[in-house]
């Protein structure tokens, strides 16, 4: 059993940020997730356990401080301002997100963030909702925003290959893509253009949830500045902009918006640290 851990630990404990020792892990276990005495969870892809000493903390914060309505004025309502002030800088921190380019909005979970976005994108008849075929329910659920807006939506199966040759040279990795056909509703409920540069919408995830599979972030530069490596025809005109949902990848590699500037990331809190349940947050590119 050591054994298995130790050649575990040294296959993918960088990957998932665990100790580099079985004796790390057993050490962590022991002080901080005492209640797993005798138990297996086994479903980390779904929500994170929060441990003993995060409660503790959130214990003593709450038990010290006075929290008010952050709508009020008073040194209570102040208090919880500065609170989600610092917290939405943290978020931002840990995606190395300039607030300059960047805002932090909380919400009541991934999906509501997803939802935001689809409610909120400009689509239009010219407008195109790319997404991979690996996703997770709430992000093909922007389908049906897109398509109800007259906008069209396309399917694709992107497979990472070791080759950087031909028109991904310049990028750290290189790509198969596999179109489905394009999908149009018949009836749709907006005029034929918007007034202004069209909008399109790439979505893909930092990792699966189900399979596991970790996407390259370079998708986020190629679909922004070189479309047409991708994706033909008449919707390489007009703005790409580019949604991670990172809900399942942020546990243990979020991704570095210095880096790789998309446009939206979907985050979930629970899946990081299990508490609190349900909290969610959406990081929003203010500027081009």
């Amino acid at each position: 059993m050591e054994e298995s851990k130790e050649e575990f630990l040294r296959q993918y404990g960088e990957d998932y940020g665990y100790p580099n020792s079985a004796k790390g892990i057993d050490d962590i276990r022991s002080s901080e997730f005492k209640r797993l005495d005798g138990l297996a969870y086994l479903d980390h892809a779904g929500a994170g356990l929060y441990s003993e000493k995060q409660m503790e903390a959130v214990l003593k914060d709450l038990t010290s401080n006075v929290y008010g309505n952050p709508h009020s004025q008073s040194d209570a309502s102040l208090a919880t301002s500065e609170a989600i002030r610092v917290a939405r800088q943290l978020v931002l921190e840990y995606c190395n997100a300039s607030p300059k380019d960047y805002k932090c909005i909380f919400t009541s979970g991934a999906t509501a963030a997803l939802k935001l976005v689809g409610e909120a994108f400009p689509w239009s008849r010219e407008s195109c909702y790319m997404y991979t075929m690996e996703n997770h329910n709430s992000v093909l659920g922007i389908r049906e925003y897109a398509l109800d807006r007259g906008a069209a939506a396309l399917a694709i199966e992107v497979e990472e290959v070791e080759s950087l040759s031909g028109p991904f040279k310049e990028y750290g990795s290189s790509f198969k893509v596999l179109q489905h056909p394009v999908q149009r509703r018949a009836v749709a409920s907006t005029e034929d253009s918007l007034n202004g540069e069209t909008c399109h919408l790439f979505a893909f995830p930092s990792e699966c949830n189900f399979t596991g599979m970790k996407f390259s972030m370079d998708l986020v530069n190629i679909v922004k500045e070189d479309t047409e490596k991708i994706l033909k025809g008449s919707f390489c005109r007009g703005r790409w902009m580019v949604l991670i949902d990172a809900a399942k990848g942020c546990v243990t590699q979020p991704p570095d918006l210095s880096r790789f500037p998309a446009d939206f990331v979907v985050l979930s809190f629970y899946k990081i640290f299990g508490y609190p349940s349900g909290l969610g947050a959406l990081i929003a590119r203010t500027g081009k």
